[in-house]
């Protein structure tokens, strides 16, 4: 029996795949596993039978990943499960700014309680305050090439716009994914300079911190900028100063503050990114199974902390030992050794690395004597050892 500690409401499409073998729900005391959407997480806090923590989502800033890699805690989020929501609220919250349609709803606002001649006189005679611009045409800078960046950067073609985009770390499924139109570059800058609507699609971490900034937005000679990645991606002062330089200049964010909601210029969203029951369920389906993987044969998925391992045990396997450790020269030769004294024979060895975490897959056809494990725990670099029985 697994037990699994639910921080969020997760959708019952996803929880409904545990099964027999899963304890769910937010009230587990010393869980193996944490689901989560949008709660803080300190691994720290949790008991030491704490094996992952997975996020129905794509950011896992809400997540302390140091700390969970420190104790061979495996992190996992759900990228592209949303992508679809993301990329469709974009262009949505633009077709809203272009057209002046959040100015014109709080304006019809008033006119409530009046007769229709007076509403059909009051609009012919105020509609021109509302003129828009349509999006066939214009030029987007698309910043970052996920799933998400892709979906907008072909939206946008769909569209009749001319696309540009800036992905320094491209994934083959993903750029194969792209509309061939689409001019990729290898400059930031290039692609702020030519934009007419410049928005951001990377995830928000320490390289990525105030990615836009008052220095490269100089270079925006666009009226729209959108950020529905994360906050602290795009700077305080870069939309200080991009809001300064004209005043139909327009900040469109899904993270506001005190001081976005002050501002005319900004119009800001309650966190809608992934706000739709399709993205809710998809995240909550592939949370789930990625997570079962893990706790029931040690396969790692879309792992922000540990490297890619997918490995099904064959039908002779009786036991499986997962190895995690720091990834330093030499440890396959130092596991193996461990194996060896022990008398123990080797069905199949798997390791990966990703520079940091060395995760290793060790299948035998024999029981695992206790002084094995006690051996692999007491080796150097190693940070956490786990038998799964089948």
């Amino acid at each position: 029996m697994y037990s699994v500690k639910t921080l969020n409401k997760i959708s019952a499409r996803g929880t409904g795949l545990f099964g027999e073998k899963y304890s769910i729900g937010d009230s587990i005391e010393n869980p193996e596993a944490i689901l989560v959407r949008s709660a803080q997480v300190d691994t720290d806090s949790f008991s030491g039978d704490l094996l992952a923590v997975v996020r129905a989502g794509a950011g896992v800033n809400n997540i302390t990943i140091d700390k969970a890699s420190a104790k061979g805690v495996c992190v996992f989020n759900t990228p592209g499960a949303n992508a679809n929501a993301v990329s469709e609220l974009v262009f949505t919250t633009l077709g809203i700014a272009l057209r002046n349609i959040h100015k014109s709803l709080a304006w019809i606002g008033s006119l409530r309680g009046k007769e229709d001649k007076e509403i059909s006189e009051a609009v012919e005679k105020n509609k021109s305050a509302f003129v828009g611009a349509e999006l066939v045409g214009k030029t987007i800078g698309v910043v970052g090439l996920g799933k998400i960046g892709v979906l907008v950067a072909n939206g946008a073609i769909g569209r009749g716009m001319k696309v540009i985009a800036y992905e320094p770390y491209p994934s083959i499924g993903n750029m194969l994914m792209l509309n061939n139109t689409v001019k990729v570059v290898q400059s930031l800058d290039e692609v702020i300079a030519v934009a007419d609507v410049l928005t951001v699609h990377v995830p928000f971490m320490s390289a990525t911190k105030d990615l836009l900034n008052e220095t490269n937005l100089a270079l925006f000679k666009g009226s729209y900028l959108l950020n529905f990645a994360r906050n602290g991606i795009v700077s305080e002062a870069g939309v200080k100063a991009f809001l300064g330089k004209n005043k139909s200049n327009v900040y469109l964010t899904d993270f506001p503050s005190k001081a976005d909601l002050e501002n005319e210029q900004i119009i800001s969203f309650p966190h809608l990114g992934a706000s739709t029951e399709e993205a809710e369920e998809n995240c909550a389906i592939m949370a789930v199974e990625q997570l079962k993987d893990y706790l029931e044969f040690g396969i790692v998925r879309n792992s922000v902390n540990f490297p890619t391992v997918e490995s099904r045990p064959s039908a002779s396997v009786k036991n499986r030992i997962v190895v995690i450790n720091n990834d330093v020269p030499n440890m396959i030769a130092l596991i193996s050794k461990v194996f060896g004294d022990a008398g123990i024979n080797i069905n199949s060895f798997k390791n990966e690395s990703n520079g940091k975490i060395g995760y290793n897959i060790i299948d035998i056809d024999t029981a695992v004597p206790q002084s094995l494990i006690d051996m692999l725990k007491k080796t150097q670099y190693i940070i956490r050892v786990r038998v799964i029985e089948f």
